[in-house]
């Protein structure tokens, strides 16, 4: 892998909530240049890198891959913007300035762990993209039918997965039952291939029959409120990339058809 950037420590058994992200936190905090990481979504960005290249690994989507999301970013320009999984709010801040520079309206970042949306929340605070970003913590079935039925959410124009990967089809087939994801709608997921998420592409790959098939076989077994039914369709493209320890990853990209 071609890069000046330094590679992040090589992930490890235990890789995440272990006090790291706290520790992050502390090391931005007392970084020699932490005034001019204030609403400088680069510098942040710059300074967590150098973390998990110098002290631990961190579980972000990286500058390699970022810029893949970021082009599309770009090249959709959505005004709604969802991402499952904030973890330290690397992915919120690097795309959610960008979606900002688009005339993004709403980036809505759900994650299920308060100890980490706290330190995603302070960083996002730094970058100044706090009144851009909101973060939503709970569970994503939870806060999605919440959102959804309060009308804060009426549809998702790019929907960032970046959460647990066996959890990537499931909320996918909420989004989709509750009118979240239609015609012109992307879906932009990480980690497709390493650890991988083959459920997941199995799903955005099939044809409609098949999409329905395997709907019907989620509503039998472990989800029992899924529509066995859907219109939707998608075309989707696999883009190779590396994640920030320089392994070989992909994302997927999705474009919704009716």
């Amino acid at each position: 892998m071609a890069t000046s950037t330094k590679l992040y420590k090589p992930e490890q058994t235990i890789c995440y909530g272990d006090g790291r992200e706290q520790d992050l936190l502390k090391f931005i905090q007392d970084h020699p240049r932490y005034k001019q990481m204030q609403d400088s979504p680069l510098e942040v960005l710059s300074a967590v890198d150098e973390y998990g290249a110098q002290y631990n690994f961190l579980m972000n989507v990286g500058k390699d891959k970022g810029r893949i999301v970021a082009q599309q970013i770009s090249k959709q320009q959505p005004r709604v913007m969802v991402e499952l999984g904030c973890y330290v709010g690397y992915s919120a801040i690097l795309f959610g300035s960008i979606h900002r520079q688009c005339g993004g309206t709403k980036y809505i970042s759900l994650e299920i762990n308060p100890d980490f949306a706290a330190v995603a929340s302070a960083m996002i605070q730094l970058a100044g993209l706090h009144e851009h970003i909101e973060i939503v913590i709970g569970p994503c079935e939870v806060s999605l039918r919440e959102a959804r039925t309060s009308g804060r959410l009426k549809t998702i124009d790019l929907l960032f997965l970046d959460h647990q990967k066996s959890a990537y089809v499931g909320d996918l087939m909420l989004c989709e039952d509750l009118g979240l994801i239609d015609s012109g709608s992307v879906l932009v997921a990480d980690n497709v291939i390493s650890p991988g998420a083959p459920g997941y592409l199995e799903y955005v790959r099939a044809s409609k029959d098949e999409r329905n098939d395997l709907r019907v076989k989620a509503a039998q077994n472990s989800a029992p409120s899924v529509n066995p039914q859907t219109g939707l369709t998608y075309d989707s493209t696999l883009y190779r990339g590396f994640e920030p320890t320089g392994e070989p990853d992909g994302i997927e990209i999705s474009l919704c058809k009716a």
